[in-house]
């Protein structure tokens, strides 16, 4: 990844306001960390198809609170929500929640119609010259 990766991450994520976590493992380094890189009070929300970002089982074990971790289903959890479906859904259903669900459908339709403009090229060739 390139260095403006883990500079835009060690300066966004402690700032964030809350955090949208989408269609992942929480497995593969360094994006399964950036969940414990935000305040400890950032909601934090995970649109994916199952529930991952589960504690590591030895910090469990001793007791202790893994800030990488999803805290799902746990008591003392006040800012960590799940939404269970495909990426997709959870954009239309948090959109449709945030009452943002016409600016979305017509921001998608934008970008789409946008995506099927001409795009700009060279000029096409002089045809030849008859002798």
């Amino acid at each position: 990844l390139p260095a403006r990766f883990f500079e835009a991450a060690e300066a966004d994520l402690p700032a964030a306001e809350a955090l949208i976590v989408m269609g992942t493992s929480l497995k593969v380094q360094p994006f399964a960390s950036l969940l414990g890189r935000c305040r400890l009070a950032t909601p934090r929300l995970l649109l994916n198809r199952e529930l991952v970002g589960e504690a590591d089982p030895m910090v469990r074990l001793l007791g202790l609170r893994d800030p990488r971790a999803m805290l799902h289903g746990d008591e003392a959890n006040h800012r960590d929500a799940f939404f269970e479906g495909d990426c997709d859904a959870g954009v239309f259903e948090l959109a449709r929640l945030l009452g943002w669900e016409e600016e979305l459908r017509a921001s998608i339709h934008d970008h789409a119609q946008a995506q099927h403009q001409p795009q700009p090229g060279p000029p096409p060739p002089d045809p030849p010259s008859n002798p």
